[in-house]
């Protein structure tokens, strides 16, 4: 295994519990403390990482105090990418590479007396598109013990937030400036835009260096001709990206990606991050007009890197170019050992991820034209009515974030129309891009929102019938609550500030705090009550002026 030795991010690392954006890890992706010395004043966290074009290793040793150093980093190629995009599949002969190369990693643990521990295994989220992911993921826990896991986009915005976060950080200007931040990946590039230091928008394309490479027709091309082939296959995303964030006042961009990154030495100077478009455009002309070896040897890449390169350069010199802009920055870390890092803290910015999730969520009611003060009050009633009953529902902090959430946006689909506007928001709420939120998650979000009025969950509804039982009885859960909230914020007047609730036999007793009359809520709890009574076995009642 060859090391790689270049400066890790550094990155603040709050004391903070399980990040609730992300699905609780199974025992294998769990990250394991090793004692380094009969003192125990050292541990050890490891992550491993199959991303496109290699497969990486990390050890991080860390102290008492929070410092932390890298132990060891081990990389090796490996063409996932080329066979993901290229064929559609993986390869059985890159397959067999990929086991050979974690059996390499794991005889390095052993040489470090670490043989025996669980890490965090993860593979690139790409690999979602190769028709035999599921036989390649088999194969590599059979073959090496190890359960891997695809990245799911929720993961993906966290690693991608942690890296905007350093840059809001380390770039001051960033704070006072609109700023678009460009993740340019294997199969999807990744927008996040900062107004003053707080997103406020994000939105993905399926615009990548691996998927753009291997879908040229004449690969073989050097010079203008094959920069034009690039251009006309991203035009109409890179459109869609003016039309997308093109009102929004750009005034700088920032560049993250395993490419990018590795040529930042040639587009910035020593310790600086700040670069220009014509610099960006020289180099982009002067690589394409080389062989893939020539750019072996003239840039220091590996052969995985030398074809995606040319579609990263073109890729951000087209996003540039969209927002008229002179001015860019590229990180000059390395951007694997950076990604490896966070993966290896799956807590790290649980309090800013939470935040920007709501924030994010707000915006798009806003957008769809909620009325903000119900949509923020029916959210608080529903953290209440969920807080006071925990004992009976039993559910997770993960599970009241997306309560929230869907409380937010439980009126989107007024937007389309009011009638049957549960099934409107499904729809939407599915489609739209919440900055935090899984896909997994957008879609209990969804169905929350869905289930917030009329029909309760039945199997023979779409999307409900394909979840597992525990998140059909999750969603019922929350709709439940949901429905209960929204029937409190019948007037839509906030005048129901606060209630704790009684259980006692066959029923729960909702003691309203400061109000005389609550004749309106009454009435409309029948028709938004029958859900929570038939799962709990419990008639609510109100008690006003408790």
């Amino acid at each position: 295994m060859q090391e790689k030795g270049q400066e890790i991010e550094n990155i603040g690392l709050p004391a903070n519990t399980t990040i609730s954006l992300l699905p609780k890890p199974t025992p294998f992706e769990s990250i394991t403390f090793v004692t380094m010395s009969e003192s125990s004043s050292e541990m050890l966290r490891a992550a491993v990482h199959i991303g496109a074009s290699h497969a990486s290793m990390i050890i991080l040793r860390i102290a008492k105090d929070g410092t932390e150093e890298r132990a060891d980093f081990l990389e090796k190629n490996i063409p996932l990418g080329r066979d993901i995009f290229g064929y559609g599949k993986v390869l059985a002969s890159t397959i067999e590479q990929a086991v050979s190369v974690i059996r390499g990693f794991q005889e390095s643990l052993a040489e470090l007396g670490l043989d025996d521990i669980p890490v965090r295994a993860v593979t690139t989220n790409t690999l979602e598109e190769a028709s035999n992911a599921e036989v390649f993921l088999n194969r590599l826990h059979i073959a090496c013990k190890w359960h891997f896991k695809s990245l799911d986009d929720g993961e993906m915005t966290r690693l991608v937030f942690l890296k905007t976060r350093r840059r809001l950080k380390d770039t001051p200007s960033m704070q006072r400036r609109n700023t678009i931040v460009a993740h340019v990946g294997p199969g999807n590039a990744r927008l996040i835009l900062s107004k003053k230091g707080r997103i406020v928008r994000y939105q993905s394309y399926r615009l990548g260096t691996h998927r753009c490479w291997e879908r040229l027709q004449s690969p073989d091309l050097t010079g203008e001709p094959i920069i034009r082939l690039i251009r006309e296959q991203i035009s109409g995303l890179i459109a869609q990206i003016l039309y997308d964030f093109g009102e929004e006042d750009i005034e700088d961009l920032v560049m993250i990606g395993t490419e990018i990154q590795m040529l930042a030495p040639y587009l910035s100077k020593p310790h600086k991050t700040k670069s220009r478009y014509r610099i960006l455009r020289q180099l982009t002309s002067d690589i394409a007009s080389l062989t893939e070896p020539e750019r072996v040897k003239n840039y220091n890449l590996d052969y995985q890197t030398a074809g995606t390169v040319l579609p990263a350069l073109v890729i951000n010199a087209a996003i540039a170019e969209s927002f008229g802009l002179n001015s860019l920055r590229v990180s000059r870390s390395d951007y694997e050992e950076g990604l490896l890092t966070d993966l290896a803290h799956p807590d790290a910015a649980h309090d800013e991820l939470k935040s920007q999730l709501l924030h994010s969520s707000k915006l798009t009611a806003k957008k769809f034209g909620c009325d903000m003060r119900h949509a923020r009050h029916v959210a608080h009633l529903s953290g209440r009515l969920f807080e006071e009953t925990r004992d009976l529902h039993g559910l997770s902090d993960h599970d009241a974030l997306l309560l929230e959430v869907a409380a937010i946006l439980h009126e989107v689909g007024n937007h389309i129309s009011p009638k049957s506007h549960e099934l409107h928001g499904l729809y939407i709420i599915r489609h739209s891009e919440i900055f935090g939120l899984s896909d997994p998650d957008r879609l209990l979000v969804a169905l929350i929102t869905r289930y917030h009025r009329k029909d309760a969950p039945q199997l023979s509804h779409l999307h409900y019938d394909k979840l597992t039982q525990t998140d059909r009885i999750r969603v019922a859960k929350l709709s439940s609550i949901l429905r209960v909230a929204d029937a409190l914020e019948r007037t839509h007047s906030q005048r129901i500030k606060d209630f704790t609730v009684s259980l006692g036999e066959g029923k729960a007793t909702l003691n309203l705090e400061g109000v005389l009359d609550a004749s309106a809520e009454r009435l409309a709890l029948p028709t938004k009550a029958d859900l929570f009574q038939n799962l709990f076995g419990l008639k609510l009642v109100l008690n006003e002026n408790a």
